[in-house]
């Protein structure tokens, strides 16, 4: 696959393209390295199920970008599989930045954020059991199923120690989770002086606000891709050459989710060598140290925070 890198700011140019296959061997032996790691050098083994955690939360991380990678591949040659399908990657793309954003986040204290993330699942079924008892509270084939949500409470109100003002009221006293929003309010909270809050911060308000759009479909997306789906206004957009210009817009929305699922998982690669040490620090520093001549995007979250992280 070669990819035409087309950063996702508006104030980014094109700088050529990467040839995927350069890199291809050297980034997918590193996830699958990363993924190993996780599974046979669990760390923190005594909070809670942190190595599961970790190791779950990557697979599932590294699924979804094979995913991504399957539905926006080039080669091999499939006629089932429509170049425009790349136009409904955005919300796979936006779940591996709020993974990223996880890991950024547990990382900065996992005895102490780890545990509270596990509560949120208590909120989770607490706002679960109300919906029942609302809608279906006299309904007798949901007797059962409600009976299991009330055990399930039960346990995680004994396991987690949860204190009255807890179970008073989960949500405002534990929170939902683990949106990134929610993740930077409790860091914000918990560790005021944490170096991850303006990179949160800033990622937020930018890629999380695009990705966000785009799974949402708003106007702004809705406009972007909807003359890909209607010819009078691919011809009112692009003019007489309106076929070859807008097969040229649906490539630059393939590339800019195909570049952006790289940078993405190499960053998720980042936060965990960073903190584990693994050793594969070089590898790393040379895969971003490629990607950044292709892309603004990735250049920007290098200069950021991933340059100082691999110091």
């Amino acid at each position: 696959m070669t990819i035409t890198s087309v950063a996702t700011k508006s104030k980014s140019k094109k700088k050529g393209e990467l040839p995927y296959g350069a890199i291809q061997e050297q980034f997918t032996t590193l996830l699958r390295f990363v993924s190993n790691k996780l599974e046979r050098e669990p760390r923190y083994l005594n909070v809670d199920s942190s190595p599961q955690l970790f190791l779950q939360e990557f697979r599932n991380a590294y699924n979804t970008f094979h995913v991504i990678f399957f539905l926006c591949a080039d080669t091999p040659k499939d006629p089932h599989r429509l170049k425009r399908f790349a136009l409904s990657v955005s919300p796979l793309t936006r779940t591996l930045f709020e993974q990223l954003i996880l890991f950024v986040f547990l990382l900065e204290d996992v005895p102490a954020f780890v545990p509270w993330l596990f509560k949120t699942g208590y909120t989770e079924t607490r706002i679960e059991l109300e919906h029942c008892k609302k809608y279906h509270g006299k309904k007798a084939n949901w007797r059962k199923y409600m009976a299991s949500l009330k055990k399930k409470v039960a346990h995680a109100e004994a396991t987690y120690h949860l204190s009255a003002r807890e179970i008073k009221s989960p949500v405002e006293n534990i929170g939902r989770g683990p949106t990134p929003g929610l993740l930077l309010r409790v860091l914000r909270k918990n560790r005021p002086k944490s170096t991850a809050i303006p990179f949160m911060e800033y990622v937020l308000s930018w890629l999380y606000r695009e990705l966000s759009g785009q799974s949402h479909l708003n106007v702004l997306e809705l406009a972007k891709r909807g003359v890909l789906f209607s010819t009078d206004d691919a011809k009112q957009k692009f003019g007489a050459k309106w076929e070859e210009k807008r097969e040229e817009h649906l490539e630059e929305y393939r590339q800019n989710q195909i570049f952006l699922c790289i940078t993405i998982m190499l960053a998720m690669c980042t936060e965990l060598e960073a903190h584990f040490r693994y050793g594969k620090r070089d590898d790393i520093r040379f895969l971003w140290t490629v990607l950044n001549e292709y892309s603004d995007m990735t250049k920007d979250l290098w200069d950021t925070r991933y340059s100082a992280l691999l110091t």
